[in-house]
């Protein structure tokens, strides 16, 4: 599972629009949206602002161990 998916998933399973989510992450609906749709690549600080809004730990947004492969 990708990034863009965990993002989109927790942010639906908190019932949030992606405009509450960005408000409380401190970036754009538009980045949120970019993000989603596969259209950015978020940095490392947005996908931290984001699990903080999300109340998740980095690791389950970045799927560090399903990723593993990226970090050889």
């Amino acid at each position: 599972m990708t990034i863009r998916y965990t993002i989109s998933e927790k942010r639906h399973e908190r019932k949030m629009t992606q405009k509450q989510l960005a408000k409380k992450a401190g970036i754009s609906t538009a980045m949120i949206s970019f993000i989603e749709n596969d259209k950015r690549q978020p940095t490392f600080f947005v996908i931290a602002a984001i699990a903080k809004a999300l109340n998740v730990r980095l690791d389950e947004i970045v799927k560090i161990k399903d990723n593993y492969r990226y970090f050889r």
